[in-house]
């Protein structure tokens, strides 16, 4: 027995809305750590808490812990694991065969992966009889500053996201550089209507320990070593600072640094990542051209370790413009370490991180989650009397059982008619029925 079954509800509980996830998964060698997981884990929990009617159908690699839930269910999809190769696989037949539209319905997509979303509002109506709200949210775009092959998904990414009410990302500064982009390439009416879609969904943290830290002269960095996070840039002014003191310790999660004051740590339970970065005193952040957020920055904030961040980018509309940590140079990074080092700056974090909260942050997302509440539906027509009959006749019917009997296919639109049903008061939605409230 798999593990969403053990933790699924009872086939009775009331779902009236799903939703279908499409996943955008870029760190294949440990899912936990993907941020789409980290992402995805915290919206479910958050609205978990506030409301009972959803049901996540997840589309997954493999089966991922800390998305079973006992309002979810995985289907599996192997996806190529190079980033790139990810975006460019489509794999219309076996999406088609996950969807299953006859047995099941989906009222809403939250697409993680504006490159397939084209692809997949394609798929839905054209090939099933499912016309879905669409949503999402983009983890990350192959632009220039970040990408180093030649040839990007960077215009099946604008395709994907005009297909959406809202595509969420995780600043403004990263909406205003896709904006930018979008302009060398989309009409002036289109970059508009991107404008109205991409919307800031601000990321959170999973609590605030703010109580105080070793004092051990400790640095964290926890950037992949790829050009775009500056680690040879990081290495070069470590080796600087090294040449001048030795009372530090570069700790590194996702890169190995071979240098005297280099250790790689490694961690792969999320409670004993937060109580390593509450032993740190400082961290940094070295990003130079691109860096929407980062997570690795927001934790260590929530866990009272200051960072030294670059004053560009995202990083003063993350901290905030008068943050006494953000550099504008080599020299002014390396000064604000040692003083970091030598207890000659205090940073009060308290103000800054208190609305750094999942529930805070998720809470506002999608204008506070409104497409869970709006559908159109169909008038009262005479095959609608019909399907509410064959419901009242039956005190529970799958949808196939209502396909059949209307001698319905991929031709007619059902999306109205559930939304129709939803209005009923003596008719309710279940994971995979239609049934009479007992």
């Amino acid at each position: 027995m798999s593990f969403t079954q053990f933790f699924e509800k009872d086939i009775q509980q009331s779902y009236p809305i799903k939703i279908l996830v499409y996943p955008n998964i870029t760190y294949m060698q440990d899912l936990e750590k993907d941020s789409y997981v980290v992402v995805l884990r915290n919206v479910i929990k958050e609205l978990n808490e506030v409301r009972d009617d959803l049901h996540w159908t997840i589309i997954s690699p493999s089966e991922i812990q800390s998305l079973i839930f006992p309002n979810t269910k995985q289907l599996l999809l192997p996806m190529p694991s190079y980033p790139n190769a990810m975006r460019t696989h489509f794999d219309f037949t076996s999406i088609k065969k996950l969807i299953d539209f006859k047995n099941n319905d989906y009222d809403i997509l939250y697409s993680h992966l504006p490159e397939h979303t084209a692809q997949l509002v394609n798929l839905f109506h054209n090939n099933t009889n499912i016309i879905p709200k669409v949503v999402g949210y983009c983890h990350w775009y192959e632009v220039p500053e970040n990408t180093a092959y030649n040839k990007t998904m960077l215009m099946a990414n604008f395709a994907g996201m005009l297909e959406m009410e809202e595509c969420g990302v995780n600043s403004v500064w990263l909406k205003n550089l896709v904006l930018e982009k979008a302009k060398k390439y989309l009409s002036s009416d289109l970059v508009a209507k991107l404008d109205k879609i991409i919307q800031p969904h601000y990321l959170g943290v999973d609590k605030i320990d703010l109580s105080n830290n070793p004092t051990g002269n400790n640095i964290i960095f926890n950037h992949r070593d790829n050009e775009y996070t500056q680690y040879k840039w990081f290495l070069q002014q470590m080796d600087k600072l090294y040449e001048r003191r030795q009372d530090f310790t570069v700790y590194t999660t996702l890169a190995d640094i071979n240098k005297p004051y280099g250790k790689r740590v490694k961690i792969h339970d999320r409670q004993d990542y937060l109580k390593f970065l509450k032993s740190m005193k400082v961290g940094v952040g070295c990003f130079s051209k691109y860096s929407a957020w980062s997570i690795a920055t927001t934790d260590s904030l929530s866990m009272g370790v200051p960072y030294v961040l670059p004053n560009k980018l995202c990083y003063p509309e993350m901290v905030g413009e008068d943050y006494e940590l953000l550099y504008d140079d080599a020299k002014d990074f390396l000064d604000k370490i040692e003083m970091m080092l030598d207890d000659k700056i205090e940073v009060d974090l308290s103000k800054k991180i208190k609305s750094f909260t999942w529930k805070k942050r998720v809470a506002e997302w999608f204008d506070k989650w409104k497409c869970f509440d709006e559908f159109d539906c169909v008038q009262e027509t005479e095959s609608y009397l019909k399907i509410k009959q064959f419901i009242i006749d039956n005190n529970s019917v799958s949808k196939k059982d209502i396909l059949d009997y209307m001698g319905w296919g991929v031709r007619i639109g059902f999306n109205g008619y559930r939304n129709r049903l939803r209005t009923e008061p003596n008719i309710t939605f279940t994971q995979n029925r239609y049934e009479l409230k007992r």
